[in-house]
């Protein structure tokens, strides 16, 4: 039928209906079928492609996947250490597998004390090193103070600021590595905004102090 084919968004001229073409008949009529599901034959003179929402036969058909939003990751906020003992050097480095852009301070606590030594963004799915120093001085490393901001610029639940202090213990680092792909190696790691477990006074109290007899 010439310029069009099964499958074509079609207007009628004279009647306020379309439909997609679904088959061709004798003497010059098409059927059309509309929104009903009801096939309408027609003089091909009487309908007019609609442009624009077209669908051809010879078309590649493609499947459209429907747009899926990426999840949001809220958690995932890593300080990592990598290197091998046997090489001496030791990188410390906090890793950001989330979706939040992460603004950070890391001082080393000195009693009631602490001294600034980095300060900077990670940007999601980034990371950055902070620190090194030689594992055969681990036990004398400095105990780290972490403050951590979450920022995203769409709407998340509220975050507290993370504020907690980490010390590296030799035991840890005799434990098996893991591999990690932001840093393309393997390492140790503690989950910086993991939660800590409140286990609450009366649960303190039930698991230290014997129940007395009134």
């Amino acid at each position: 039928m010439g310029k069009f084919k099964i499958g074509d968004l079609v207007r009628f001229v004279d009647e306020p209906i379309e439909g997609h073409i679904t088959s061709f008949q004798k003497n010059d009529l098409i059927g059309v079928t509309d929104d009903t599901g009801f096939e309408i034959p027609v003089l091909a003179s009487k309908i007019t492609l609609v442009h624009g929402n077209m669908r051809r036969e010879d078309d590649e058909l493609e499947a459209s996947a429907p747009h899926i939003p990426h999840k949001f990751v809220e958690k995932g906020i890593l300080l990592a250490i990598a290197g091998e003992h046997k090489d001496g050097l030791a990188r410390l480095h906090i890793i950001n597998e989330t979706s939040y852009e992460l603004l950070i301070s890391i001082s080393e606590v000195n009693g009631n004390k602490v001294k600034g030594i980095f300060a900077d963004k990670v940007s999601i799915n980034d990371s950055v090193q902070f620190y090194s120093a030689n594992f055969a001085t681990v036990g004398k490393w400095p105990t780290f103070r972490i403050q951590i901001l979450r920022h995203s610029s769409s709407t998340q639940q509220f975050t507290n600021p993370i504020n907690k202090e980490q010390r590296i213990r030799p035991v840890d680092l005799t434990n098996q590595k893991v591999s990690n792909e932001l840093l393309g190696e393997r390492i140790w790691y503690y989950e910086i905004d993991k939660e800590d477990e409140d286990i609450g006074i009366e649960k303190l109290k039930t698991h230290f102090i014997p129940h007395r007899p009134k």
